[in-house]
């Protein structure tokens, strides 16, 4: 190896690493020329970060690259047994003996500077562009990472950051800015800079919301949210919008870099402050901005995205940008749900217009929507938009449950929740249809920790305890409207491959259903496959025999199923095609099975009160 030209020297440790074998020298002596490797290029840098040349650079970035393969070779155990032990010593030499840490301190205040200077001098392009990533990818880093000291550390990372990224934001997002002919050199590198500090936005809103980290430079997304608004009647590409009103869903319901894999949420609101405050801003900015005819600017593609691959042909006036239409109708609906919350304070009587709202969200979705226009019944515009995507459609339903009961505790009259689009009985059967009533799905969502299903199921079902009536008017009513709602699964179904090709934009976390043409039961001859968690079938042949070593379990289960049989029995005998019945038996048929892993612990959490409301919606059924 060339001691005098690190880089060469640097490529030669690189190549045996990878190898996976041991080099003709001691651990010390490769320590110490990977310490000295690194020293050597650290000193230009230091002394002028931007004017560094490219060798240094390169030296630099391999030298860290190299210990970074160490440090997850050894983690990962993709190293055979005596290059463990060597590779472990050589790490061992450099961070102790070599005070690796005090030239790396270096490395973040060159890094530091840096980004700095590049974020108040840089235009839109490359430059800014790598300097941005840069920073999101730090910040992703830390809240994956395992060290117990997050905040502080992000604390004091951003500090850094606070004047010059407030400068950035205010260049690069006020409307008047894209009329400046002299902002970005061309079109493209302005498009591909606010789509990269979207990123970065979003990576700071993702420290806010999981552990409380709130400085100014986080602040500033909410507080002038109405800036992102007026994004879509700017020149940017359309790719760019989509980019920004996803950022905003995912603010609004509090999921931010659902798609980066960033470990488990933490629950910031006692540890901001202005957490609440900033999120009515938002919300407030997001009516204002509705009010004043914002769906009118918001433009969305005939047909669905396609990030490469092969494209997918739709017939005349089917095709949709479902990921665009998701993304506005929960931004709107969260934000009437945020302002609701704050009912009774200040500029209350905003609240009090849900439905103008939600009747403006149903006219931009009848304009965007070809299968919409010709629908004879407004609910179910939840299914068209959401079939795809689990996740989103279990918040919108929460989402909308609790908005519907905000409206009728503010009207002294019966509002008909259906001509807005929000009636929860209607949203709640037309669910169930979807899925061809089967009550193992039910289970897979309440078993699953993807979607907020559960919480949705005992708001919802506490509402039909209480109102059984306004759910038998609505069983009736969509029955009479002639809707074909069996067309839903059909929308699920042709626009399967959208969710792949549009991964990159909506993320991973959220489950989606893809349907395949298969008969279901009697009753429901349409095309309902679904993935399972559990093979509920192989659980009920066990139950059978082992049901006589366990009298007391026997007798249990057998209770329950009795109850359910006499039940069903009953509402089939009043039309054996009533949607009353067929909810009722999907409802039953999902409590047997709870009081059958319940009773075995096979169930990951307590469902006693999820029970208990399913009973008591079968006495009110029953009576």
């Amino acid at each position: 190896m060339d001691m005098d030209d690190p880089y060469s020297d640097l490529q030669a440790v690189f190549q045996i690493f990878q190898a996976g074998v041991i080099p003709g020298t001691s651990s010390e002596e490769l320590a110490g020329r990977v310490f000295s490797a690194l020293k050597r290029t650290l000193q230009p840098l230091s002394q002028s970060p931007l004017s560094a040349e490219g060798p240094d650079v390169d030296s630099a970035c391999l030298c860290l690259t190299l210990i970074g393969k160490m440090i997850a070779g050894l983690s990962g155990n993709s190293l055979p047994q005596n290059a463990r032990t060597f590779y472990r010593d050589v790490l061992k030499k450099v961070f102790t003996s070599a005070d690796l840490m005090s030239e790396l301190g270096d490395v973040d205040a060159v890094w530091t500077a840096a980004c700095a200077e590049t974020f108040g001098s840089s235009p839109p392009g490359c430059t800014l562009d790598t300097s941005l990533w840069s920073l999101t990818e730090v910040i992703k880093g830390i809240l994956r990472g395992e060290c117990a000291n997050k905040p502080e550390i992000l604390r004091k990372l951003l500090a850094g950051f606070e004047e010059v990224l407030t400068s950035l934001f205010s260049k690069m997002l006020l409307h008047d800015a894209f009329e400046n002919s002299q902002v970005a050199e061309n079109i493209t590198d302005l498009d591909v800079t606010v789509s990269t500090f979207m990123d970065l936005l979003e990576a700071l809103c993702a420290a806010r919301l999981r552990y409380g980290v709130c400085s100014t430079v986080q602040r500033l997304m909410f507080l002038h949210s109405s800036v992102l608004l007026r994004l879509m009647d700017s020149c940017l590409g359309y790719f760019v919008k989509k980019r920004v009103l996803l950022l905003l869903k995912r603010t609004v319901v509090q999921r931010p870099g659902e798609d980066c894999a960033l470990g488990d949420r933490h629950s910031a609101l006692q540890e901001d402050e202005f957490l609440a405050g900033d999120m009515l801003v938002l919300a407030d900015a997001v009516l204002q901005e509705v009010a004043a005819g914002w769906f009118r600017r918001v433009w969305v593609k005939p047909q669905p995205s396609f990030l490469g691959g092969n494209r997918q042909k739709f017939p005349e006036g089917e095709g949709k940008d479902v990921v665009m239409l998701r993304a506005t109708s929960l931004i709107l609906i969260k934000s009437l749900q945020i302002r609701t919350q704050h009912a009774g304070t200040e500029e209350s009587e905003r609240a009090l217009h849900v439905q103008e709202y939600l009747l403006e969200l149903l006219a931009f979705l009848q304009q965007r929507v070809a299968q919409f226009k010709g629908e004879p019944h407004s609910c179910s515009w939840i299914l068209m938009v959401f079939a795809e995507q689990d996740d989103d459609m279990m918040e919108a339903l929460k989402t909308l449950t609790s908005l519907y009961l905000f409206q009728r505790s503010t009207s002294s009259s019966g509002c008909d929740a259906c001509s807005w689009g929000c009636n929860p009985h209607c949203h709640f059967i037309l669910l169930l249809h979807s899925l061809c009533f089967d009550h193992t799905v039910l289970l897979d969502f309440l078993i699953s920790t993807e979607t907020c299903f559960l919480e949705y199921c005992v708001l919802y079902l506490k509402l039909l305890r209480d109102n059984w009536q306004d759910f038998s008017d609505s069983c009736c009513c969509i029955k009479n409207s002639g809707g074909n709602f069996k067309s839903f699964q059909k929308v699920t179904n042709t626009q399967a491959g959208t969710s792949a090709s549009e991964a990159s934009f909506e993320g991973t976390s959220g489950t989606s259903r893809t349907s395949k043409h298969q008969n279901a039961s009697k009753g429901d001859a349409t095309f309902c496959s679904f993935p399972r968690l559990v093979d509920y079938g192989s659980s009920e042949e066990s139950e059978e025999e082992e049901g006589s070593e366990n009298p007391k379990l026997a007798l249990e289960d057998g209770e329950s199923r009795t109850e359910g049989d006499y039940l069903v029995e009953k509402l089939r005998k009043d039309s054996s095609d009533s949607l009353v019945s067929k909810v009722m038996s999907c409802l039953t048929e999902l409590k047997t099975v709870l009081c059958r892993l319940h009773s075995r612990g096979l169930f990951p959490y307590n469902p006693t009160s999820l029970l208990k409301l399913i009973k008591a919606v079968e006495a009110k059924a029953a009576s």
